[in-house]
């Protein structure tokens, strides 16, 4: 599904850009040198291509949706499926389960898959959700099935320890930076 956005005249601009322009005019009168950078960064987005996997050029209407008391809310955990209550750390987070829900349909829509996880917002949290997959399929998964258990929470403590300890014995190969590797890969100053 696409964002709407709305066609304006030469004499009369867009909702987005007087939402836009109202948003600078409160940061500008805060702090004019931030509300300067963001302008600038949106004349540097349209005039250069980024080829840096983790930025976008995102719609009006998301940085709109950015830019709300969601950003208050601190919703750690994951969003529940059909037949799966959610597993939210802290109560009260119903807003951000249905943004949530709205987000996976969208993504698997989209990509035509099965599961959809929207939830990584850095190249670290991207990777440790790619090495877990990694580890769940070639680790906790065949260690579930010896076990006769569907789910972790299904293991004694015993065997859930053991299987920690399995998880976190492995080993993986990170690159370098000028190889196509990630910070989080081991790049020294991190």
């Amino acid at each position: 599904m696409k964002a709407q956005t709305t066609t304006a005249t030469p004499s009369a601009p867009s909702p987005e850009t007087i939402a836009f322009r109202a948003a600078l005019d409160v940061v500008g009168a805060a702090l004019p040198e931030v509300a300067d950078s963001i302008r600038q960064e949106l004349a540097d987005q349209r005039s250069h291509l980024k080829l840096i996997a983790s930025e976008n050029f995102a719609s009006p209407a998301v940085l709109l949706a950015m830019g709300n008391w969601l950003s208050d809310k601190y919703a750690e955990g994951s969003v529940g499926t059909p037949g799966s209550p959610s597993h939210r750390f802290y109560a009260g987070c119903d807003n951000v389960d249905a943004i949530e829900s709205r987000a996976v349909e969208l993504a698997k829509s989209l990509f035509g898959a099965q599961h959809a996880y929207v939830q990584p917002h850095s190249g670290i949290d991207a990777n440790l959700v790619a090495f877990w997959a990694v580890l769940t399929d070639r680790v906790e998964a065949p260690e579930l099935e010896r076990l006769n258990a569907k789910d972790v929470r299904d293991l004694s403590a015993e065997d859930w320890e053991a299987l920690r300890r399995k998880l976190g014995s492995q080993k993986m190969m990170g690159m370098a930076l000028d190889a196509g590797g990630h910070l989080t890969h081991g790049f020294r100053p991190n």
